[in-house]
């Protein structure tokens, strides 16, 4: 989406030298830049929106500050400083991220494999549940804000622009702000909230996974009939078929069109990908725990449903058709056979099966 505006020229950032454009969105112009005081290459956002008076400038930078709570966190990207530009703009100088954006990946290789996608909604939704946690909203979650680090970590961009906008005229704020991935009440002028992050986060897991936000269409239309699709219509399916339907149930509990039908935390958001990830024989992705936080006891999805071998990796990949018990010579299930595999899952829940795996005790020493 084009700017508006239109920023100064490159060099009207005190203590940066902008080094060359590497992106551009509606709410400002990326730079390259080096750090002249500390010697080190940053990325620093230019904003393009023009009204930046002191009360807004005050607000935004207060919004900064509080994402300096965030520091450390593995899929935030780190604001290092903010400020205003000589020519009176706002700018954001953060951590440099090579890799570009999902949105440039998408637009670069096409819709993204499910296994990844899955991962990256865990881990960006454990980065909203931190953001929460500590008292910001991100307002704009989508493709374009997920940056990729040099080693594949994706992380959460552009914490507290979106404050910016709020004391703007409509028009400057729809031109800023994408659509595709806004919550419907937020469209209706509704405050945001931490279920609207939740949505976007929905949203941008439908995008990566069909290779456009979910309310998109070929032909080119105003965005009138868009608002009106988002606001009353389901999201269409998937056009892929290699997502299970556990993949998509979970993407559209998440863009329920009414907030209280939603997932109430992010946390629980990521929870139940986890789950989708046991239940599909993918690998479960971890939450980063904070040691400062108080003992979480609740049982890891993990320690649950371990990665299982080759045999039943071919079945989640529909080339198999496993079987955790054969019938035996009386028609009863008597466990697997010599070689099947058998997953400390049953071995946990099914006292029969585990009895008769090899390996195992006798049936008649299994504790009742």
């Amino acid at each position: 989406m084009p700017n508006s505006v239109v920023p100064g020229p490159p060099d009207e950032v005190p203590g940066y030298q902008l080094l060359e454009q590497v992106g551009q969105g509606g709410f400002g112009v990326v730079y390259r830049a080096h750090q002249e005081h500390l010697g080190r290459d940053v990325a620093v956002k230019v904003l393009t929106v023009a009204a930046t008076d002191a009360k807004t400038m005050d607000r935004f930078q207060r919004e900064c500050r509080l994402t300096g709570r965030l520091t450390g966190h593995p899929n935030v990207v780190t604001v290092l400083d903010s400020g205003m530009t000589r020519t009176g703009r706002a700018y954001l100088a953060m951590a440099y991220f090579e890799h570009g954006s999902l949105g440039e990946r998408l637009a670069r290789d096409g819709a993204l494999p499910v296994d990844e996608v899955l991962r990256i909604g865990v881990k960006i939704a454990g980065a909203l549940q931190a953001a929460h946690d500590a008292g910001i909203l991100h307002r704009d979650v989508k493709p374009q804000n997920i940056l990729v680090s040099r080693y594949g970590e994706p992380a959460l961009a552009d914490f507290g622009i979106a404050r910016l906008l709020d004391t703007v005229d409509s028009s400057t704020r729809t031109g800023a702000l994408s659509p595709y991935h806004a919550a419907p009440e937020v469209l209706e002028d509704q405050p945001s909230s931490e279920t609207a992050d939740i949505y976007s986060l929905g949203s941008t897991l439908y995008q990566l996974l069909a290779g456009r936000p979910a309310f998109k269409r070929d032909t080119g239309e105003g965005i009138a009939p868009l608002m009106l699709r988002i606001l009353t219509e389901p999201p269409p399916g998937i056009p892929r078929p290699d997502v299970p339907p556990q993949v998509s149930d979970v993407i559209r509990q998440a863009m329920a069109k009414r907030p209280e039908e939603r997932f109430q935390e992010a946390r629980a958001f990521a929870t139940r990908i986890q789950q989708v990830q046991a239940e599909l024989w993918m690998p479960v992705t971890e939450l980063p725990r904070d040691p400062s936080a108080i003992p979480d006891d609740r049982p890891v999805v993990r320690e649950l449903l371990p990665r299982p071998p080759a045999a039943a990796r071919a079945w989640s990949a529909g080339t198999v058709t496993p079987r955790l018990t054969d019938p035996g010579p009386d028609g009863a299930t008597t466990g697997p056979p010599p070689g099947r595999w058998l997953s400390r899952w049953s071995v946990r829940w099914c006292r029969r099966c585990a009895t008769s795996a090899p390996g195992s005790r006798p049936a008649s020493s299994a504790p009742t």
